[in-house]
């Protein structure tokens, strides 16, 4: 039986086909109802934010353990102009018969605690790094526990980079988000995707990437004047990057390095390879620009990912990227997703006018 989100994309396919451009407007009734779950942290703050502004959403339930009724503005003072939103410990099995959509924005291993309650009953967006890898035995390595529900490994899921899998994200109703360093080196690699002999990657992020929690090496008093490397060869993000770059794990260097600044992440590859960079990958895609330079403060605050190619020395390529780790790392490309899943435009709720700057 097709849940609550299908039925309205099917509605929305319908009505764009049978109605002029001009009268293909939602009306309020016809918003998608999103509910977020573990809302408190900073990738479930973004996404409110985003979606708050969104004109084709409404927010159903915003969860947390940690509160019961808690008027939005207490857990978030910036945002107290928005009346009568709550954020409550709501049943799983409640936000899933109320939504059109669920996003979850939970720790890796407890979205694979809950993610039955949602699965088939509603369209699905999973922050977490639970499903993004089709490989218990990757995951256990990179995650150091094993899998609890490896079933749902195997093609349950749709890997959530609109650059790589629009077509089949748009008929998807569970999609793993990207992690916010494996979608920048991602992009970064992908025009030379299958012909790569070896690349280095030096990435630096800055300290909202390590999430709300203080913790070493990303607590933002211990980078204050400092710069440090972690997870060298070592990080998470590593399968999702060797898998679209069409590597394997000794075919790359990856350095993350957490830097004094907190949102943002701009990164270096130097690749060697037999061709240019086939940035023609990109051609269909609003959301990269391809630049002379990138620089950090022309992305940050924006769903823009920005790139750069050129020839390096010795038969290499130096590609550079950055991207906003909190919007286009997760919160953004999230939203990306679901417009894709409901037939809506790409960047629906997303075009915002320019960077913050200074």
């Amino acid at each position: 039986m097709k849940g609550r989100g299908n039925r309205l994309a099917e509605t929305l396919e319908i009505r764009q086909v049978l109605t002029k451009p001009e009268d293909t407007k939602m009306t309020k009734t016809d918003k998608i109802k999103a509910s977020i779950i573990g809302v408190t942290g900073f990738t479930g703050s973004e996404l409110l934010r985003v979606l708050l502004a969104h004109p084709d959403v409404e927010i159903a339930h915003l969860v947390s353990r940690q509160y019961e009724d808690a008027p939005l503005a207490e857990v978030f003072p910036r945002l107290s102009h928005i009346k009568g939103l709550k954020i409550s410990n709501t049943p799983h099995d409640k936000v899933a018969a109320d939504s059109d959509i669920v996003f979850l924005c939970l720790p890796h291993v407890a979205s694979q605690e809950v993610i039955e309650t949602f699965l088939g009953k509603t369209k699905l967006i999973d922050m977490s790094a639970d499903f993004r890898l089709d490989d218990a035995a990757m995951y256990e390595k990179y995650y150091k526990t094993p899998h609890q529900k490896p079933e749902w490994l195997e093609g349950r899921f749709i890997y959530g980079i609109p650059e790589l899998n629009r077509k089949d994200i748009k008929t998807a109703d569970a999609v793993a988000n990207p992690g916010c360093n494996a979608l920048l080196v991602q992009m970064m690699l992908l025009p030379f995707a299958g012909n790569i002999k070896h690349a280095d990657v030096f990435l630096l992020t800055g300290t909202t990437g390590g999430g709300a929690a203080p913790r070493d090496p990303m607590d933002h008093p211990v980078l204050t004047a400092n710069v440090r490397s972690y997870q060298i060869n070592t990080h998470r993000h590593t399968p999702e990057i060797i898998r679209t770059a069409q590597i394997k794990e000794e075919q790359l260097n990856f350095t993350p390095t957490a830097g004094p600044f907190l949102r943002g992440i701009f990164a270096t590859a130097f690749v060697e390879c037999d061709d240019d960079a086939n940035t023609s990958v990109f051609n269909t895609h609003p959301f990269v620009r391809i630049t002379d330079k990138v620089e950090l403060t022309n992305v940050v605050s924006t769903n823009y990912c920005d790139l750069s190619f050129a020839a390096g020395n010795s038969g290499q390529m130096i590609a550079q990227g950055a991207i906003d780790n909190l919007l286009r790392g997760a919160a953004g490309t999230a939203v990306q997703n679901m417009n894709l899943m409901f037939g809506l435009a790409e960047e629906t709720g997303l075009t915002f006018t320019s960077a913050t700057y200074p």
